[in-house]
């Protein structure tokens, strides 16, 4: 059974109410069939690419895309695993047929 694991992520307070930006990396564990996701943006509407395959994960340059991708937006906190993962089901599940 497949399951998604959030590898890095974390959301930035901005001074904004409901403003805050997520950068995230899940991996949907498949076996042979693994995919990696970027979730990035607003909460509020988060943005979910499929990253191209890869025979390895490297965990350092997700956490340091992370970091970057989120500079300067203000404190920064671990994203929700749980949510970060459910938004990508629901872009999976959206985007794929049946």
């Amino acid at each position: 059974m497949s399951k998604l694991h959030m590898m890095a992520g974390a959301v930035a307070s901005t001074p904004e109410p409901g403003s805050d930006w997520i950068s995230a990396y899940v991996v949907l564990s498949a076996g042979a069939k693994s995919r990696v996701f970027k979730v990035s943006g607003k909460t509020s509407a988060p943005e979910i690419d499929e990253l191209a395959a890869a025979t390895t994960l490297d965990l350092k340059r997700f956490q340091d895309e992370m970091k970057n991708d989120l500079y300067g937006m203000g404190p920064a906190k671990l994203a929700d695993a749980v949510w970060v993962c459910e938004v990508v089901r629901a872009h999976i599940a959206k985007s794929e047929p049946k």
